[in-house]
């Protein structure tokens, strides 16, 4: 026969899911990351009529998408070391791209390749301000180059 206590027993506190995170514990997601993310991930009216449209949404999706490219691309590019650099980018919806980097005088050439051709259609629309932000991002100019949608 086992014994039981009559006195109740003390169960530990519970502590909030925020400290855990805050012990700079590995694995987790930065704030600044997450929040970028879950503007690649916002809705793109998938579920037609369920969501009313906010203006600016796809502009700023296309902002998120641009800069999540130049996080990919810009420290392989930095601590590179044999040229031509290979590279195999990925965005949420938009799927693989692959990269070409080429070092010139005091410039970067960038080749990108979507694996789809939506994603093609949707980098030629916004060439400008990836060559932009890749520059910012990398320090010298830059010479973007899309092959042509369709090709294969």
């Amino acid at each position: 026969m086992t014994q039981v206590a009559n006195t109740p027993t003390e169960r530990p506190t519970l502590r909030e899911p925020r400290e855990e995170r805050e012990s700079g514990a590995a694995g987790v997601v930065p704030w600044e990351q997450g929040r970028l993310f879950a503007r690649l991930f916002a809705g793109d009216g998938e579920g037609a009529g369920t969501r009313a449209s906010l203006p600016g949404k796809k502009p700023a999706a296309g902002v998120a998408m641009i800069e999540a490219l130049a996080e990919q691309l810009a420290p392989r590019v930095l601590a590179g070391s044999q040229w031509p650099l290979q590279a195999v980018l990925y965005l949420p919806r938009l799927g693989r791209i692959n990269a070409s980097v080429r070092r010139e005088q005091s410039a970067w050439a960038i080749e990108l390749e979507a694996e789809h051709d939506a994603t093609a259609r949707w980098l030629s629309g916004v060439r400008q301000q990836c060559e932009d932000r890749f520059t910012q991002a990398l320090g010298l100019p830059v010479s973007l180059r899309l092959p042509s949608v369709g090709n294969p």
